[in-house]
């Protein structure tokens, strides 16, 4: 019939098989070596007949049909196996060059298509990916400083305050929540945000955020049940590492479904959840004056769990929906990959070759001039706003200890409000004011840091809680605008195949700034503590300040139309 050219009918469809193409199998099917290596008994094909099957699926399942032949499945893995052991080492090199080829062009091809689909605005689907990782930023933010506001120093020692406060209830003192606060966070939290980095540039960034979100809402619950300093920091700990897997795949994540031109506003966006979750772990005060500390915790770990639970149904990576990986190992098997050996000794070497990359990576990051001056000033503005964020609360009641139940209130109206409002308008101005000269962008976190300085000595000094107040939202306005200008300029920058690397070293620069709160816990002591604070985080903003206008001018614009990223 294939003779003749007519039609056949397979299990594959329908086919059409010219004469020369017949004559050629007919030819593959009399030159038979061995049974053995055959995908058909009752034929006698050479090893390398494989290769007309495999380059012609379609003639493959028409002449099975028509033959009336049954393939043995394990013959057929034998033949495919025994071909690929028959090539030559420079051979299999020769293969595994031109499969990495073949990837390297998908890669460029999918990284093409992305930018394509995302050149023009954001769609409907990308803001609502937004708004839901913002929720989980939120909780994360929420939790992370929710116990700078359940602990009080220098008060009495009754039954009441130690169900309010945890530092009471626990027997500690201020250098131990200075770590606690601190490095009882962060030094698990750094090392884990380099693997954080370089796990969401190759997995699955939707998997490990939920995931994350999931590993932290159940330790801070276990805060909740904790019955020793040593237990809440182990807890705490724990929330150090699952926290570290949040940013680097969600602001991946970010990268892929937003336009460049839209980018440092959607990061500005994210980025408010750290005001937002501020707020909230700001009216924990209220919660925990009516149900203690531990309920607190308790209820804040129930509701992150359902938050990611949620989140399945709708958060999607959009990079894991281009990747074909079933096909790709089908593709690797017919056409003579790896053997089931070498396969075993590929895996053997995998946590070497892991770690190759991950070194490599980093030196991709930390090489480049602009990065260098970026992540220092990063790491001086860290130590400003953490010094902030875990001493404000004691600073307020120490200044104002009458006023715990409106400081509660207008500090969560502060940062969610002030906050919220200077890191939206920093990315929109960054995003109006220069779409596509990162150097520009850096300017307004620059300026906002150096206008920070005035209105933080203001709010210490500050004789009445209202003037304070006043001055702390006005501090607020200026200096929060620099996040999303900041990890636009960033992204820009380093390579795409390294965004999730850079984010993840990005999130190490705030074991830097956990510095500040140790400091200002041991010089506290000797000091008043508005003093320490108003000197050192003004010192802190100035040189953060001058190190961002020196980054601004090491980023170039690009010349005529914009680089693609």
């Amino acid at each position: 019939q294939g003779l003749n050219g007519r039609e056949m009918k397979g299990r594959g469809g329908r086919a059409k098989v010219t004469g020369r193409a017949a004559f050629a199998l007919l030819v593959s099917a009399c030159l038979g070596l061995s049974a053995s290596i055959s995908p058909y008994p009752h034929l006698l094909h050479p090893s390398k007949s494989l290769s007309a099957f495999v380059a012609c699926p379609r003639l493959h399942s028409s002449f099975v049909a028509n033959t009336k032949l049954a393939p043995h499945p394990r013959c057929f893995r034998e033949s495919t196996r025994s071909f690929s052991s028959t090539r030559s080492k420079p051979a299999r090199s020769l293969w595994r060059m031109q499969e990495q080829s073949k990837r390297d062009n998908e890669n460029a091809e999918a990284v093409a298509s992305e930018s394509s689909e995302t050149s023009q605005s954001a769609s409907t689907m990308a803001w609502v990916v937004l708004f839901l990782l913002l929720g989980i930023n939120v909780h994360n933010q929420w939790t992370r400083a929710m116990v700078y506001y359940l602990v009080s120093f220098k008060i009495p020692d009754t039954e009441e305050n130690e169900k309010k406060y945890m530092n009471i209830d626990l027997n500690f003192g201020e250098e131990q929540y200075s770590i606690l606060a601190s490095f009882g966070f962060t030094a698990l939290y750094t090392f884990c945000s380099l693997i954080a980095g370089r796990a969401s540039d190759k997995g699955n960034r939707a998997f490990i955020v939920l995931a994350a979100a999931a590993a932290w809402s159940l330790s801070t619950a276990g805060q909740g049940i904790a019955r020793s300093f040593e237990e809440v920091l182990g807890f705490r700990s724990l929330m150090g590492i699952s926290q570290a897997f949040t940013n680097p795949p969600a602001y991946g994540i970010i990268a892929s479904s937003f336009p460049e031109s839209q980018i440092a506003t959607a990061n500005s966006v994210f980025a408010s959840a750290v005001y937002i979750g501020g707020a909230m772990a700001s009216l924990s005060i209220l919660v925990d004056q009516q149900v203690g500390w531990r309920m607190t915790c308790l209820a804040s770990g129930a509701l992150g769990c359902l938050i990611a639970a949620a989140g399945t149904l709708f958060l999607r990576d959009p990079r894991a929906s281009r990747q074909e990986l079933g096909s790709a190992d089908e593709r690797t098997m017919l056409l003579g990959g790896p053997t089931e050996a070498e396969e075993g000794t590929s895996s053997s070497l995998d946590l070497g070759r892991q770690l190759r990359e991950t070194v490599t990576a980093i030196k991709g990051v930390v090489t480049v001039p602009a990065v260098q001056i970026l992540f220092a000033a990063s790491a001086i503005r860290f130590c400003a706003g953490y010094g902030i964020g875990v001493w404000k609360a004691p600073l307020y009641r120490e200044m104002f200890p009458t006023s715990e139940s409106e400081f509660s209130v207008a500090n969560a109206f502060v940062i969610s409000c002030g906050g919220v409002l200077s890191s939206l308008l920093g990315g929109v101005l960054a995003d109006r004011l220069a779409p596509h000269d990162y150097g520009k962008k850096l300017l307004i976190p620059a300026v906002g840091s150096i206008l920070a300085v005035p209105f933080w000595i203001g709010a210490c000094k500050a004789d009445s809680f209202s003037h304070s107040i006043a001055l702390l939202f006005l501090e607020y306005i200026v200096a929060e605008c620099w996040f999303g200008p900041t990890l636009a300029a960033l992204f820009k920058v380093v390579p795409r195949d390294v965004q999730g690397t850079a984010q993840g070293l990005f999130s190490v620069l705030g074991a830097i700034g956990n510095i500040m709160p140790v400091l200002v816990g041991s010089l506290q002591k000797d000091y008043p503590l508005p003093d320490v604070l108003a000197v050192l985080v003004s010192a802190a903003y100035l040189l953060s300040g001058v190190l961002f206008f020196a980054a601004s001018r090491m980023i170039q614009p690009p010349a005529g139309a914009h680089r693609e990223t």
